[in-house]
């Protein structure tokens, strides 16, 4: 993040007590649930890389997975059927990443899959699709045909979807206005004067720290 470029952020609204000045809750639209449930899609060679990458979010341990990762890492090629076994493990695809890329944060920062088919697409009667450059089609040709794919959908919920975020990140459809009335009378607050909103913008440094905090 030395760099020049500005950020990537969401907008968040906050419902704060203002004598305790412990957040409620967050009130979020597409742009930030769409962030949070993107989590749900990573690999967990990826949840493990993204957890030790950044020194900003300090010692993440996420069970054992650490130290999985870093076996991996440290493995000798010789132990390995390919060289290509270690990115696959160390840096593995999203199956869900054409969802994701349109994400105004996208948490992966993984290069995109590249999709190749065979050279001789015109006349071959197979039809494979291959991940992975020069790898063989059926009828004898190199699959090293690049082809791009559009998304089919951006994100995961709605543009109009509106949701209550609590601190546990339990994502609660807003329905009605009822929703944010019983989560407040749930926190046991008395006086609604006590409460105060503000508005926050969020980067993915701060949804990573978030997240991560949990574990």
């Amino acid at each position: 993040m030395g760099d020049n470029k500005t950020e990537e952020q969401v907008s968040l609204k906050l419902l704060v007590n203002k004598e305790t000045n412990e957040v409620l809750f967050a009130e979020a639209g597409k742009d930030f649930v769409d962030v949070l449930l993107s989590f749900l899609t990573l690999p967990l060679g990826t949840v493990a890389r993204l957890a030790q990458k950044d020194s900003k979010l300090g010692p993440v341990t996420i069970g054992c997975m650490n130290s999985l990762y870093q076996s991996v890492a440290d493995l000798d090629k010789k132990c390995l059927w390919t060289e290509e076994c270690k990115g696959l493990l160390l840096q593995p695809k999203n199956s869900s990443k054409h969802y994701c890329n349109t994400i105004k944060l996208n948490i992966d920062d993984t290069q995109p899959a590249e999709y190749f088919v065979c050279t001789n697409l015109e006349t071959c009667n197979y039809g494979y699709l291959s991940n992975s450059i020069n790898r063989v089609c059926g009828c004898g040709v190199s699959m090293n045909r690049s082809i791009s794919l559009e998304p089919l959908y951006e994100g995961f919920v709605n543009d109009d979807a509106t949701f209550v975020v609590t601190d546990n990140l339990n994502v609660i459809p807003t329905a009605s206005y009822y929703t944010s009335l019983a989560l407040v009378h749930n926190s046991g607050i008395k006086n609604m004067s006590s409460l105060k909103e503000m508005t926050v913008n969020v980067t993915k440094e701060k949804v990573f720290l978030r997240v991560f905090s949990h574990y």
